[in-house]
């Protein structure tokens, strides 16, 4: 008796799948035309019974073949997979026994066909195609965009991947995001020098700077002792960074982050400081203040902060621009009653613009601005899912960023942090994590249309990876964020969860006895509204205040110049030694000179109208 019931409850379950599955297809594919829109010519694109019919209601025979795409192969096999979950699940439905088990095949409700051997071997071809129309770019590059992913490791792109594919009404595992495209990916490997999981200050100052060093540790070597500062060791240890490489040859340098300014990722592109907390005066031990600039005037005093041409992100507080907020959630509060961007638009060397939100932002007049700073909030900017219309997105900012660097005939060194990926981890707040991470793609997709390939490197990457799982034996198609399994047997649980963090107790049993199946509470307990709640804690295994890093290998995605050298696997430090010899600066000139920098990578088309003043009001 309870296992018919648990027949009947997966029957209606999986009745229901189709139905979802049904209407995402239905609404993916009616109307749509045009680039990366499948187009079936005089075709009323719905489906009935897993057939395609005309608005007659007459079946028509469509093959697979007939399908067509403006794009590359690979996403033509993407549109026909994005149909499979229809029919795998309307078949379990009707073909159910009383033990369930996962079709090995699933039906693709357009061809007709499977995903059989015939299926696998068109996919790989047509990705082989693909991949073989790319070629090494062996020009030096004008420009570099490096995307930092915070806290961005490999179950987060691939559950990332999945997300974006579900919201455009796939079943999502096919799916692509932007940077997955680039022809070469690597591993970087991310233990600091004293610890084996990483801190991203150690890890921003080994990509940054191409010498890796201790935990907490901004802009020095290992040699610096962390939280305890020495002026003459501080000066032996420090080192430069992509930024000071840039500016020393004669290109712009700027930075993005949702995060603020002085946070660790963003800081450790210009700051040299024994510790990564000492973001206002406040936070440095009295012992220090005379040894060390806290990191928000070393953004304004020191170069190569001081010459920074574009800074978008938040931190008012810790630059005086404001006192209001709580230290615990908006950040330190400045004791020297100084307002550091009040220093900045006095510094001279052109015309400096302050912005503080996205309408100023957007109003920007780029043709005449100089340098541009955007302090959007107090401390961090607020999450994609919760921010107003005050904020400005990471596409925004990335946007407007590279249409004022662009500017200078000898190029530009940008650095973009979707920051706020490790916050969601660090919170359990796996839903949070997974949009800022689709937001830093449409950020990389905004530099991938705004850039030519020719002359621009872009490389994507994370500082380091988080205690994130990606679990169980969903079905295809199964929403990422849903439960992992459907059974009465056993306690049911979500794809999504974390090995450590504050989500232990939310979902934790009071009074839980000695079986290992009542010692967390039901997923499905929790209300669909709760659920849907962006704060909402995914399940920890084990209770801390803050989830912990994660401290396997992270992926780095490169297209462009000499982006070839990105592949393989290699100390984290290497990623900053391969842009500079791709752009031929820093260290790395020693190797690229005899090579001379070709005029060929000069100046470059950057194609996009939005360089033309038609984004944001700005005049190009």
């Amino acid at each position: 008796m309870a296992n018919d019931k648990a027949v009947a409850k997966k029957k209606r379950y999986l009745k229901s799948s189709a139905r979802l599955a049904s209407a995402r297809v239905t609404e993916r594919l009616s109307g749509q035309t045009g680039t990366g829109k499948v187009e079936l010519e005089e075709v009323d694109l719905h489906l009935r019974g897993g057939r395609v019919e005309n608005h007659l209601g007459k079946p028509l025979p469509v093959h697979s073949t007939e399908i067509r795409t403006l794009i590359s192969p690979s996403l033509a096999v993407e549109q026909l997979n994005m149909t499979s979950a229809l029919a795998n699940y309307a078949t379990e439905a009707v073909e159910m026994t009383s033990r369930l088990v996962m079709f090995s095949c699933l039906l693709i409700a357009v061809s007709g066909g499977v995903e059989d051997k015939a299926f696998w071997k068109r996919q790989g071809q047509a990705r082989l195609k693909y991949s073989l129309q790319h070629k090494n770019v062996e020009k030096f590059a004008k420009n570099v965009i490096l995307f930092v992913g915070d806290g961005m490791g490999m179950s987060t792109v691939t559950a990332a991947r999945i997300y974006k594919g579900q919201r455009q009404g796939r079943t999502g595992e096919e799916t692509e995001l932007i940077y997955e495209k680039f022809p070469f990916v690597g591993l970087s490997k991310t233990y600091n020098v004293d610890r084996q999981v990483p801190d991203s200050a150690g890890t921003a100052t080994a990509m940054f700077s191409g010498v890796k060093t201790n935990y907490g540790v901004l802009g020095l070597d290992a040699r610096a002792a962390p939280m305890d500062c020495d002026a003459s060791q501080n000066a032996w240890s420090s080192v430069d960074s992509l930024a000071t490489w840039g500016q020393d040859s004669g290109r712009h340098a700027g930075l993005v982050t949702t995060t603020s300014v002085t946070h660790a990722t963003p800081a450790a592109f210009y700051s040299h400081i024994n510790h990564r907390d000492w973001e206002c005066d406040t936070k440095i031990p009295a012992k220090h203040k005379s040894c060390v600039k806290d990191i928000a005037r070393q953004l304004v005093e020191n170069r190569p902060g001081s010459a920074l041409r574009v800074i978008l992100a938040g931190g008012q507080r810790m630059m005086g621009f404001t006192s209001e907020g709580d230290d615990n959630n908006d950040g330190c509060k400045r004791d020297d009653g100084r307002n550091l961007t009040e220093d900045w638009l006095k510094a001279g060397g052109g015309k400096r613009e302050l912005v503080t939100t996205k309408q100023d932002l957007l109003n920007v007049d780029v043709g005449s601005t100089d340098y541009l700073m955007g302090l959007f909030s107090r401390c961090h900017i607020p999450y994609k899912s919760v921010r107003g219309e005050a904020h400005p997105s990471l596409v925004d900012m990335t946007i407007q960023a590279i249409r004022v660097l662009s500017k200078n005939p000898t190029g530009f060194i940008l650095m973009v942090e979707g920051g706020r990926i490790d916050h969601g981890h660090h919170d359990n707040f796996a839903r949070l994590a997974l949009e800022e991470a689709v937001e830093l793609e449409q950020a990389v997709e905004a530099a991938v249309e705004m850039t030519d390939p020719e002359n621009t490197l872009i490389v994507v990457t994370a500082d380091h990876s988080h205690s994130f799982t990606f679990n169980g034996y969903p079905l295809r198609g199964n929403d990422i964020l849903g439960f992992a399994n459907e059974t009465d047997q056993v306690t049911q649980y979500e794809t999504l969860s974390y090995a450590n963090g504050p989500g232990y107790y939310s979902h934790r049993l009071n009074g839980t006895d000695s079986s290992p199946n009542n010692t967390w509470k039901d997923a499905a307990t929790f209300t669909a509204e709760e659920r849907a709640d962006p704060y909402y804690r995914s399940v920890a295994t084990f209770y801390l205040d803050h989830e912990t890093h994660g401290g396997e290998d992270v992926p780095v995605f490169a297209r462009g110049p000499f982006a070839h050298l990105l592949a393989g696997v290699y100390e984290q430090s290497y990623i900053a030694h391969a842009i500079g010899y791709a752009a031929c600066i820093g260290p790395s000139q020693k190797l690229c000179a005899p090579r001379r920098f070709s005029s060929e990578a000069g100046v470059g088309a950057l194609r996009s109208p939005w360089l033309l003043g038609s984004y944001g009001g700005g005049v190009g």
